[in-house]
């Protein structure tokens, strides 16, 4: 049954994936939000150490374009603000800088889910249910408090 779902909405693993993966490009991460390192989550999805390895590889190829597209994004937003804030500013330049910054967020939200894609290739599809399984719980988890 588990299988079906995962055939019907395949993207789903990546769902779970894009939540359980770390911010990626914050400048002062932690060990807590690999959860690829998590000896507990490692334990629950059955990842082998060479999996975590893969994993991290993957990370850290991607962190540096990542980090580099967040502090654009957050550049193009405060130039955003700016304009929308000048009394003389025209609505040419506003809907320019919008451009400017749907387009940065775009440019991160395709290279964080390629990352994400790339990470999803090197679980199991059992694994891909569990981490689907943990982040239900997680998700459950936040939702009551």
């Amino acid at each position: 049954m588990r299988t079906t779902r995962w055939r019907r909405a395949p993207w789903a693993g990546l769902a779970a994936l894009a939540l359980l993966a770390p911010a990626a490009a914050d400048a002062g991460m932690s060990q807590r939000h690999k959860w690829w390192q998590s000896d507990a989550v490692k334990a629950e999805l059955g990842l082998t150490d060479r999996q975590s390895e893969d994993l991290e590889e993957i990370f850290q190829a991607m962190r540096p374009r990542l980090t580099e597209l967040v502090e654009s994004l957050r550049t193009e937003e405060k130039a955003l603000a700016a304009i929308m804030h000048a009394p003389d500013a025209a609505e040419w330049e506003v809907t320019l800088q919008i451009d400017r910054v749907e387009t940065t967020r775009s440019a991160l939200g395709k290279a964080r889910t390629l990352m994400l894609y790339r990470m999803h290739r090197v679980l199991s599809a059992p694994q891909r249910d569990a981490l689907h399984e943990l982040w239900e719980r997680r998700r459950r988890t936040r939702t009551r408090c």
